[in-house]
């Protein structure tokens, strides 16, 4: 069975690899650069010859620009706007609150205007979990930026996920495309927000 976007089966149900090349450890297989286990990540990057919608997300009179194409991760079946969020919010730079906030500004009505926009062609976007954002991480990277032909111009910033802190319901997980490393803040902080389907 072929998928309709990549080449060849899903991985599905398996773990992807984190990037890392390089061993940092003494002797040989001790750790994640030498060992490489997981599955290597594979996208597929699509053009607007094979799908259309719009390129523009409008919140507040602000608009976010994604150009029309998208990404597609050939192992989880996950479909992922190329761009991340860059002009609106309350400071026009792409950060938003988790949370909407008194000038109906916040992560969950940007998805839903994009949706509203079908964005790309699709109305089901949504803001990626912890798990999702994580797996786009590539640890040989200084940044663990994603693979830099599919997301060209991913910052190197903390981003949102959907998922909320067990511990701490007011604070939801971000996930840093600075170091790779993963942190809460408050659902009050403005950051910048990736939109994932599938």
């Amino acid at each position: 069975m072929m998928w309709p976007f990549g080449s060849g089966k899903r991985n599905l149900g398996k773990l992807l690899a984190t990037g890392q090349l390089t061993s940092y450890g003494s002797g040989t297989g001790v750790d994640d650069g030498a060992l490489k286990k997981g599955i290597v990540k594979r996208y597929t990057i699509l053009t607007t010859g094979q799908y259309s919608g719009s390129e523009i997300i409008t919140m507040n009179g602000k608009q976010d620009t994604h150009s029309n194409n998208c990404v597609f991760d050939d192992n989880t079946g996950l479909m992922w706007s190329r761009y991340v969020s860059a002009s609106v919010g309350p400071a026009s730079d792409g950060k938003l609150p988790w949370t909407t906030n008194g000038n109906g500004e916040g992560i969950f009505l940007y998805a839903d205007y994009a949706n509203q926009e079908a964005l790309g062609g699709h109305t089901d976007w949504r803001i990626p979990n912890d798990i999702e954002l994580l797996n786009l991480r590539d640890m040989e990277v200084n940044t663990a930026a994603p693979d830099a032909v599919a997301f060209p111009s991913f910052p190197s910033a903390y981003m949102w996920t959907s998922t909320t802190r067990p511990s701490n319901t007011l604070q939801s997980m971000q996930v840093g495309f600075a170091a790779g490393d993963v942190a809460t803040t408050f659902k009050t902080t403005t950051l910048i927000v990736p939109l994932v389907r599938g």
